[in-house]
């Protein structure tokens, strides 16, 4: 494993709570002392407020498509390096009081980091009809009789779907872009990655076309360093 040593959060659910603790900090009485032209702090907060809309929109949106992954990715990069520029720039002359370093959530370098494993535990999936056109809802949660996964490893669940027409997909639309199913899957490793999301309940939205065809659905545990854990076990139903 390759140690962390970086003093940026890992997570971007993180990343986002540091910035948000660095505005409500910087008063105008700090940005004038340390420094910072009021035109930085005003990009900042909005290359924040980006970040923060589009990482809910890849969470929450019923088709986390390709295009918001890149918007996603593209506005946590530029953050991150604003967010580089501004402890290299102006946090360190005038060096920060131990107090100013604390509230903006900097630690001491943790010079034996503790592994953080994959995340333990199976997750299960369930379907059902919200009652909605080309709809259905899927429910999330752990195998039944096994423990819920701790809160404060920053966990969730990371779905994969795939559509099967009757009797299986053509050779021609298994090739198609939304590659449908030839066949029943037999765990996770058919489908293809659809969301990361860490709701309980997720409603699934589906196109006209895909009406009276089967979804098949599972899911497993992921850590915010992206590291996933086993299987869950397969469900399936008929869209509407």
């Amino acid at each position: 494993m390759v140690k962390r040593n970086d003093w940026l959060p890992a997570g971007r659910i993180s990343i986002i709570a540091m910035c948000r603790k660095w505005i409500a900090y910087i008063t105008e009485a700090l940005r004038t002392a340390w420094g910072i032209p009021a035109e930085q702090l005003a990009a900042l907060k909005a290359l924040l407020e980006t970040a923060e809309a589009l990482l809910q929109k890849a969470m929450d949106s019923a088709e986390r498509t390709h295009v918001i992954t890149v918007e996603c990715q593209a506005a946590f990069t530029a953050l991150k390096e604003k967010m580089r520029f501004f402890r290299d720039r102006y946090f360190k002359l005038p060096p920060l009081t131990e107090g100013d370093w604390a509230a903006l959530d900097f630690r001491p370098k943790d010079t034996h980091p503790t592994p953080v494993p994959a995340p333990d535990g199976v997750p299960a999936v369930s379907l059902s009809y919200p009652g909605g056109p080309h709809a259905l809802t899927a429910h999330l949660g752990p195998m039944p009789g096994t423990q819920e996964l701790d809160q404060t490893s920053d966990y969730g669940y990371t779905l994969y779907v795939g559509i099967m027409p009757p009797g299986g997909a053509t050779l021609e639309q298994a090739a198609s872009e939304k590659h449908y199913l030839m066949k029943a899957p037999a765990d996770g490793k058919g489908l293809q990655h659809f969301r990361f999301t860490r709701r309980r309940k997720e409603k699934l939205l589906f196109d006209t076309e895909d009406g009276g065809m089967t979804i098949y659905i599972c899911c497993r545990y992921e850590n915010q360093k992206g590291e996933v854990g086993q299987w869950g076990p397969v469900a399936s139903a008929v869209i509407p």
